[in-house]
């Protein structure tokens, strides 16, 4: 059996190699690289997604508490009530 399987290896050692495994090495790392990469990218979109999410909640927060706060009462005697549609009714000569 041994000198058979030398027999094979020995005619294999003779033919002219195959151009899809010639690049074979090469195509291999090429997609470690591009999935090294992929994962990178999806680390970076995954931190930019977190950042995006935390700048908008403090944001959001702070201007919950910062906002002016209405009155309870009824305001019809205010500085904007010149422009009520019923100004508009007053006629006076």
């Amino acid at each position: 059996m041994t000198r058979d399987l030398d027999d094979l290896l020995g005619r294999l050692a003779v033919l002219p190699v195959d151009p899809a495994m010639d690049a074979l090495e090469s195509n291999v790392w090429a997609r470690v690289d591009a999935l090294r990469t992929e994962r990178v990218m999806g680390q970076v979109r995954t931190g930019a997604i977190a950042v995006a999410l935390v700048m908008g909640l403090t944001v959001g927060g702070v201007g919950v508490l910062t906002a002016p706060r209405p009155s309870g009462e009824l305001s019809i005697f205010t500085v904007e009530a010149g422009l009520s549609p019923l100004l508009r009714m007053d006629v006076r000569s």
